[in-house]
């Protein structure tokens, strides 16, 4: 009797630590966000979820996809969360958002200087060649409206900084990109006083959000992230992240 009851402790204990652990997907390229370096995943968000984690007592999981299917895979159930994607009705009917974002996203028109690129409205981007990344959402409004542009498409963001800084051929006028992930590019590949922001696409709050197909323990989740998430921002952690990767 003695052995079955330490059998069953064993198994207890078994079945506990896994069910601590918590399966996170995004996608990979959203430097200094997401990102892989070496193979090993990195980033801001990725630093922030690791320590509200750690905070929690659960142990983290990174699973990387394209981000429809990461999108996908959260919708029903496979994986726990998701981040970082902005809030939509959509979304709310199957996810659970935390109340507190995990940042804000500008993205940012960029062109070249030289270009004296002036843009006051989406309008002004007709007749330009337009560089996006496929994988990406500039929000709501942008989205539906580069229908009718003529765009250029990258799989990722080190490709729109390389055909906008094109010499010999001229790619594209502008480039669409997050405002973090652009500057932290251009200074790991060595351009200086090259570019500019001409116009701003979109400001929305990036976050954290479990899987309702997950199960309802997943709500409480979502809050006891959110309770973490927030005393770290009063705490100063997330501030002192970001900018350890802005420098």
């Amino acid at each position: 009797m003695f052995r079955v009851l330490i059998f069953m402790g064993v198994c207890f204990a078994v079945v506990t630590a896994q069910a601590e652990k918590i399966v996170f997907a995004s996608y990979d390229d959203i430097p200094p966000k997401i990102y892989r370096e070496a193979g090993e995943l990195k980033g801001t968000y990725v630093e922030i979820i690791r320590e509200a984690c750690k905070r929690m007592n659960v142990e983290p999981v990174f699973e990387t996809y394209p981000w429809p299917r990461a999108e996908v895979m959260t919708e029903l159930g496979k994986v726990d969360a998701l981040f970082p994607p902005f809030l939509t009705e959509a979304r709310q009917k199957v996810y659970y958002f935390t109340e507190e974002p995990i940042s804000k996203t500008r993205n940012l028109a960029f062109a070249l200087k030289k270009r004296n690129l002036k843009i006051n409205s989406f309008e002004d981007f007709k007749g330009l060649t337009v560089g996006v990344n496929d994988r990406y959402s500039y929000g709501p409004a942008f989205d539906d409206f580069k229908k009718k542009l003529r765009l250029d498409h990258s799989t990722t963001q080190e490709m729109l900084v390389k055909k906008l800084s094109a010499n010999d051929v001229k790619r594209v006028d502008v480039v669409i990109a997050s405002e973090e992930a652009f500057w932290f590019l251009i200074r790991r590949m060595g351009y200086k006083d090259v570019f500019e922001e001409v116009f701003v696409v979109s400001e929305n709050p990036s976050y954290v959000v479990f899987s309702k197909a997950a199960g309802k323990g997943h709500q409480q989740l979502a809050e006891r992230f959110n309770k973490t998430l927030l005393k770290m921002k009063k705490e100063g952690v997330t501030k002192k992240i970001f900018d350890k990767y802005m420098k």
